[in-house]
């Protein structure tokens, strides 16, 4: 049989909904404009017609059998969208999420008039919160990135030269241990997930990092000595923005009253959820 591309992403995605996988279409769609070098999907349908080789059809095929597997199509390419941008990833890295672009938001906000602020994204990973702060603001703050993993460093320092950010600073570090005050903003994505927790996806407990997922029995496990680190450091009226899990919102704002907390706000991400929590010092 003659594969064309049209008729290579129909048989594509017919396999991957056999196994399971909700996004099939749009993975085989990803993968195919991967596989073939397009600069994105879109070229997919002005190219249905195109014959393909007998290696581009080998190459798609093993990309598809790793999907199918459940290995996260940012994996497998290499990259992730996020806020408009696209991000470096690799495996030992969290896949950036499109809920957590609202810290981004909320950072944004705080920081709107305000200018030689010193930021620090703790748990940077690749990168993708920081480096999408100093895209937007520009170079009138300081950056910081801190992560415990080196691969996670390694990545965030190819996203930073990517992105041109060279000036955001990687810290390799546990939370806030080795950043000197005063901080005036901390912005976190933390592992909150509970262990056990079983609505988690099989893919996303298979191929992610447990360390960036993770967060102990309740998933609060790296807030709790978050919260008091950030107060320690930040400077008055600064700012703390956390990403949670669904229903950990009002527990976290305990913790973040029990430190001397105030102006606690939560915020909602495009599915309703309280996803953000953020206060002042």
């Amino acid at each position: 049989m003659k594969w064309t591309v049209g008729t290579l992403v129909k048989r594509a995605s017919e396999i991957l909904k056999e196994r399971g996988i909700k996004t099939a279409r749009l993975d085989a769609e990803l993968l195919l404009a991967h596989a073939l070098g397009f600069p994105d999907r879109v070229k997919l349908y002005t190219e249905f017609e195109k014959p393909l080789t007998e290696e581009e059809v080998e190459n798609y095929r093993k990309l598809i059998v790793r999907r199918a597997k459940g290995e996260p199509v940012a994996y497998i390419t290499g990259k992730k969208e996020f806020y408009g941008y696209t991000f470096r990833v690799e495996k030992g890295v969290l896949i950036p999420r499109p809920e957590t672009e609202l810290l981004v938001d909320v950072v944004v906000e705080y920081l709107k008039g305000k200018e030689g602020k010193t930021v620090v994204d703790v748990g940077t990973g690749s990168g993708c919160i920081i480096i999408t702060l100093c895209k937007l603001l520009g170079r009138t703050h300081r950056y910081i990135g801190t992560d415990i993993s080196s691969i996670a460093l390694k990545v965030a320092d190819k996203n930073r030269r990517i992105h041109g950010c060279k000036d955001v600073k990687l810290v390799k570090t546990d939370l806030l241990k080795s950043i000197e005050p005063p901080v005036s903003v901390v912005v976190s994505n933390p592992p909150y997930v509970p262990l056990g927790d079983r609505k988690l996806e099989e893919s996303v407990k298979k191929f992610e990092p447990a360390v960036a997922l993770f967060g102990g029995k309740d998933g609060l496990e790296v807030i709790r000595r978050l919260i008091p680190q950030s107060y320690e450091k930040l400077e008055t009226g600064g700012l703390i923005a956390l990403e949670v899990g669904e229903g950990q919102a009002e527990a976290v704002k305990e913790l973040l009253e029990l430190c001397g907390f105030k102006g606690i706000k939560f915020h909602k991400d495009i599915s309703g959820i309280d996803r953000v929590v953020s206060a002042v010092k």
